[in-house]
């Protein structure tokens, strides 16, 4: 079985046309976040495929292309960088048809595997789902009813089958901010997730609590996770990166308010994890 993204991508490159109206800005470092997502999802159910399952040679095969492919946006992207030109060095449509290579092989091996939801689930009260910001927040630059956008981190499973996979968007909002006051008040940032979109398309009401937080994943973390999200592992890391400085901020309460040290802001950098715990129970259907 032959990548067929591949040959698209070089196409594209050789037409000047092609890739033209995808430029200048291209693929964001939100896009690449969510490529990076895909990658590790793919990465764990990879590792769990057992030696002898039936078709275990077509998928290994399936991600041997997809690692050229990966090789191929990874060599894009590391002249473009090495060249000093603004942006990423990958289109919108190269980090698409990426993730949707992904999302085609991820789907055909939690088939096999029998991890797809086939009916209703409801996740109990209580349950906790990790996500990672996609921008910074600030008491000091924050205001209330400010948007607040998010990805789910580690797959929420349920009777052994997935029922939020990693990547899964997530939504909150700003409920009440204070800034710090030198040299003994410290900030207060308090946010409520409240959407979560489990096909991509479809916003579903979601009551939650944050419980935790804690800095984001270091750079070389998908480099020690092998697999093929090392493949991007430093070039993707160096885009990206983890958390832009410490976490600032402590939960305060049942209530989930953040506050920092007196005289502190809140700081919470893009790639903070933030830990959620749903206050009410969630359905989720396929």
């Amino acid at each position: 079985m032959r990548s067929f993204l591949l040959p698209a991508l070089l196409a594209a490159a050789l037409w000047p046309g092609a890739a033209a109206a995808d430029h200048p800005s291209g693929a964001t470092e939100a896009d690449m976040r969510e490529l990076q997502a895909d990658l590790a999802l793919l990465d764990d159910t990879m590792a769990d495929l057992p030696a002898g399952h039936a078709r275990a040679e077509e998928f290994r095969q399936r991600a041997d292309d997809l690692r050229d492919d990966l090789t191929w946006l990874k060599v894009q992207i590391r002249r473009h960088r090495q060249d000093r030109r603004e942006g990423t060095g990958a289109t919108t449509a190269e980090v698409d048809a990426l993730r949707a290579t992904i999302a085609d092989l991820q789907r055909d091996l939690d088939d096999s595997l029998d991890r797809r939801l086939t009916g209703q689930a409801t996740l109990p009260q209580g349950t906790e789902v990790v996500v990672r910001l996609e921008q910074s927040l600030s008491s000091r630059t924050a205001r209330r009813e400010d948007r607040v956008n998010a990805s789910v981190v580690d797959t929420v499973t349920w009777e052994g089958r997935t029922a939020i996979p990693a990547g899964t968007r997530v939504r909150g909002i700003v409920t009440n901010v204070e800034p710090a006051e030198r040299p003994a008040k410290g900030g207060q940032l308090d946010l409520a997730f409240d959407s979560i979109w489990l096909d991509d398309r479809t916003r579903t009401d979601l009551r939650t609590r944050v419980v935790s937080l804690r800095p984001g994943i270091d750079k070389s973390e998908t480099v020690q996770r092998g697999g093929l999200g090392a493949v991007l592992g430093g070039v993707l890391g160096s885009i990206i990166g983890g958390t832009e400085g410490a976490v600032i901020g402590a939960i305060l309460g049942v209530g989930g308010g953040i506050v920092a040290t007196k005289g502190e802001d809140v700081s919470l950098p893009v790639g903070t994890l933030v830990t959620l715990q749903l206050d009410r129970p969630l359905v989720v259907r396929p």
